[in-house]
C-alpha cells in the first residue's frame, strides 16, 4: 500500500473531483489487485459517477476478497436496489448487517427493499433493528409507514409498545396510526371483551360495575397503547367509539354512587386519557337525556366548590372533562394553580391553558384583506364555530430546497429550474389549524411563509402550535384569497388544499391565486373528486331531507343515523366522521363543489397554468403504471379512466401541482 498515493486520492475526493479520484483509484487497484478496500472505494466513487454496472463489479470484487466488508456490501445493496434487483439487494444488505450488526442505514435500507417485495414482517424487523441503533426521523417514519401499511400486524406486547411510541413521538401523523392502534386493542385478549360487551349492548349503556370491572380497568390502565391512542388522535372506529361512549357514561355513574368511589379512583388515569380524546373530537360522542342531567349536576357541584375556594376531586374533574372542556367552568384558571396528578395537569393544559393562549393570540392576528364575498362570510362563520382539525404532534420534516422537493415528487417531469435562491416566498392559502404551514416551515426553513385563513379561531390554534413547534418563519393573517391580489404580495410557491371547492366560484379563486404566483412558480391544489364522493353526496342529501341542523346536537343525531346503516359504511368508515368539527366539514359544509379530472384540466388551462402531475401514494402510482404501462405521469385522460375503474382512488381528494409559465 505504500505505493498508493492516498493523499492525492483524498484531495480529489475532498475537492469533489470524482473523475480524477476514479482515475487514481483505478491505478491503485491495478497495482494492488488484492486490496478489498481499494476496490470498495473505487466502486463507491464509480457509483457516484453514475456508472452503476462497473461500480457493481468493483464492489463484488471487494466482497470476494473480504466478505465482511460492510460498507462495500451496503453500497452494493444500494446500487442493486436502485436497479430494481431487489432479491440481490436484500442479500447484500443482509451481508452488511451480519458483518456490522449496528449498521443502522443498512438495516433501514434492508427494510425498504423487503417492504418493496411485500415481505412485511421481515421489513418491520429490519426497521426495528435500525431504530434500536439510531432513531433517526426518517428511520422512525419508515417504521410507522410499514406498520400502517401492513396487511396484518402482530398484536404482541412489543409491537403494541412500538405503535404507542410511534404515536407519542409522531413518527408519522398520529391520526394515520389511529386505525392500527384501535385494531390492536380490539385484538388484545384482556381489552377486547369489554369492547365486545359494549357493542353488543348498544344502544343500551352498560352499568359501571359490569363494563369497568376492576380487572378490566387494570388492563386498560396498564396498556401504553390505550393512553397513546386516546391522547393523540381521534380513534376513528365505530365500535371503539361505542365502547368509549359507554365507558364515559360508566365513569359518570361512579361520581354519584359512593359504592363505586374506589373504582373511580382507580380509573383517574383512564378518565384523563378519555377526556383528552373527547376534547380532540370536540365532544362528538352522543349522550342520553339522563346523562345530560347528570353532567349538569356534576358541573354545578364543581362550580360551587370552586366558588367556595375548595379543591374539587381530581376524579370528578376528569369525568366532567370527558363531557365538556374544563375551561368552561367559572374561575377555571384557578385550577392551573392546584397540585394535581400529572394526567389531570395534562388535561388542564389542553382544556384551560391552551384555550386561554389561543384567545390571547386571536386578538393579535392581523387582518390582511377584507372578507366581502357572501359565501366567504358563511364559510368563515362555520370555521369560527368549528375550527378543525385539532392536532397534537407532527412528524419531523427534513429540510429541502424547493427544486429538490418538486423533483422528488415528479422525477419524470420536465421542470424548469427555480434557480439557486434559498429564500422563497410561500403562501398557504386556507391554512386551517396550521398543520401544512408547520410542515412547510420545517421543510423550507429559509423560506418566508404567509399562512392565511378566513377563521381567526383556526389561525389562533395554528399560531399556538407553530410557537410550540419553534417555527419562526410563518406569518399568520386573516384574509380572503379572493381579495389577495390587492394586497400586493407575490409568491414562488402556493399551496391551496381543500379550499377552492368551498368557494362560490372555484375558478375565480384559482385565477386570484394565479395572479399572485410569480412566473415559473408552482402551486399545489387539492380538490374533491366527484367520483369518490358519490356516497358522501348521497348522505348529504339525506341530511338535507331530514333537516338535521349543523349544530352539535344535530350533527350527533345525524351521525347516529348514519352509523346505524350498513349501506353507509363507506361514510362512517371515514376518519373525518369521528370528530364533531370534522364531521361538520365532511357532511354539513355550507358550500361544496366536486370535480372530475377532465374538469381539473379545463380549470388549469382556464387559469393560465400548466399541469405538472398528480401527487399520489406509491401504491397508487404502481397500480396506474400496471394498468397503463408507459403512460406519462400527467396523462389525465388515462387517470380519469383509472379512477372510473377504481372509484375510491382519490377518496381524500385530488392533490396535484401546476406551474405558471415563466413568460407570464
Amino acid at each position: 500500500m505504500a505505493a498508493v498515493d492516498v493523499e492525492s486520492i483524498q484531495r480529489a475526493l475532498h475537492a469533489g473531483d470524482l473523475p480524477h479520484a476514479a482515475t487514481l483509484l483505478r491505478e491503485a487497484v491495478r497495482r494492488h489487485p488484492s486490496s478489498a478496500e481499494l476496490h470498495a472505494q473505487l466502486g463507491i466513487v464509480l457509483a457516484q459517477l453514475g456508472t452503476a454496472d462497473v461500480a457493481v463489479n468493483a464492489l463484488r470484487t471487494a466482497l470476494r476478497l473480504k466478505p465482511d466488508l460492510a460498507d462495500a456490501a451496503f453500497e452494493l445493496g444500494n446500487l442493486l436496489a436502485t436497479g430494481g434487483r431487489l432479491p440481490e439487494a436484500i442479500a447484500a444488505y443482509r451481508r452488511a448487517v451480519t458483518a456490522q450488526p449496528r449498521f443502522a442505514a443498512a438495516h433501514n435500507n434492508l427494510g425498504t427493499a423487503l417492504e418493496a417485495e411485500g415481505r412485511w414482517e421481515e421489513a418491520l424487523d429490519a426497521y426495528k433493528a435500525a431504530v434500536a441503533v439510531d432513531a433517526h426521523p426518517q428511520v422512525c417514519a419508515n417504521v410507522a409507514r410499514c406498520l400502517a401499511a401492513m396487511p396484518r400486524v402482530r398484536c404482541d406486547d412489543d409491537t403494541r409498545a412500538l405503535v404507542a411510541r410511534a404515536m407519542d413521538e409522531a413518527w408519522m401523523r398520529p391520526a394515520d396510526l389511529a386505525r392500527l392502534g384501535v385494531g390492536m386493542l380490539r385484538a388484545h385478549p384482556a381489552i377486547a371483551p369489554a369492547i365486545t360487551r359494549a357493542v353488543e349492548a348498544w344502544p343500551e349503556l352498560l352499568p359501571a360495575p359490569q363494563l369497568l370491572a376492576a380487572t378490566t380497568l387494570d388492563a386498560w390502565c396498564r396498556e401504553p397503547l390505550v393512553v397513546a391512542l386516546l391522547e393523540n388522535a381521534p380513534a376513528a372506529d365505530r365500535d371503539f367509539e361505542r365502547f368509549l361512549t359507554a365507558a364515559r357514561n360508566a365513569l359518570l355513574e361512579c361520581t354519584r354512587k359512593p359504592q363505586l368511589a374506589a373504582l373511580l379512583e382507580r380509573a383517574v388515569a383512564f378518565a384523563c386519557a378519555l377526556a383528552r380524546q373527547c376534547f380532540l373530537g370536540d365532544y362528538v360522542f352522543c349522550t342520553t337525556p339522563e346523562e345530560d342531567a347528570e353532567v349538569q349536576r356534576l358541573e354545578s357541584a364543581l362550580a360551587d366548590a370552586l366558588r367556595r375556594g375548595e379543591t374539587p376531586p381530581a376524579s370528578a374533574l376528569a369525568v366532567l372533562a370527558c363531557y365538556r372542556p374544563l375551561g368552561s367552568l367559572p374561575d377555571a384558571a384557578r385550577l392551573l394553580e392546584g397540585a394535581w396528578p400529572p394526567q389531570l395537569r395534562a388535561v388542564l393544559a389542553q382544556q384551560v391553558e391552551e384555550a386561554r393562549a389561543e384567545e390571547r393570540l386571536r386578538e393579535t392576528l392581523p387582518t390582511l384583506t377584507p372578507i366581502r364575498d357572501e359565501i366567504s362570510q358563511r364559510v368563515r362563520a362555520q370555521y369560527e364555530e368549528s375550527p378543525y382539525p385539532r392536532w397534537t404532534r407532527l412528524p419531523a420534516s427534513p429540510a429541502l430546497a424547493l427544486d429538490a422537493y418538486l423533483r422528488s415528487l415528479f422525477p419524470q417531469a420536465s421542470l424548469p429550474p427555480l434557480g439557486s435562491i434559498a429564500e422563497r416566498d410561500i403562501l398557504v392559502a386556507g391554512c386551517g389549524t396550521g398543520q401544512e404551514a408547520v410542515d412547510r416551515a420545517r421543510q423550507f426553513p429559509a423560506s418566508r411563509i404567509l399562512a392565511i385563513d378566513l377563521s381567526r379561531a383556526s389561525l389562533a390554534f395554528a399560531a399556538r402550535k407553530s410557537r410550540e413547534a419553534g417555527c419562526t418563519n410563518i406569518e399568520y393573517a386573516q384574509a380572503d384569497l379572493l381579495e389577495l391580489p390587492a394586497a400586493g404580495r407575490t409568491f414562488d410557491m402556493i399551496s391551496c388544499c381543500g379550499v377552492l371547492h368551498h368557494l362560490a366560484d372555484p375558478l375565480a379563486g384559482w385565477r386570484a391565486l394565479a395572479s399572485v404566483l410569480r412566473p415559473g412558480g408552482f402551486m399545489q391544489v387539492g380538490l374533491y373528486s366527484e367520483i369518490a364522493r358519490r356516497g358522501i353526496a348521497a348522505v348529504r342529501e339525506m341530511i338535507a331531507q331530514r333537516r338535521y341542523e349543523a349544530t352539535p346536537a344535530g350533527i350527533r343525531r345525524a351521525r347516529e343515523a348514519i352509523a346505524a346503516n350498513p349501506d353507509w359504511r363507506a361514510v362512517w368508515s371515514l376518519r373525518d366522521f369521528y370528530g364533531l368539527n370534522e364531521c361538520r366539514d365532511l357532511l354539513f359544509h355550507v358550500q361544496e363543489h366536486c370535480f372530475t379530472l377532465p374538469r381539473v384540466r379545463a380549470s388549469v388551462e382556464a387559469a393560465g397554468l400548466r399541469f405538472v402531475g398528480l401527487a399520489v401514494a406509491p401504491a397508487l402510482s404502481h397500480a396506474f403504471a400496471r394498468r397503463f404501462p408507459g403512460a406519462p405521469h400527467d396523462d389525465l385522460d388515462r387517470w380519469h379512466a383509472f379512477e372510473t375503474e377504481h372509484p375510491q382512488a382519490f377518496a381524500g381528494m385530488y392533490l396535484f401541482w401546476v406551474q405558471k409559465p415563466a413568460c407570464a
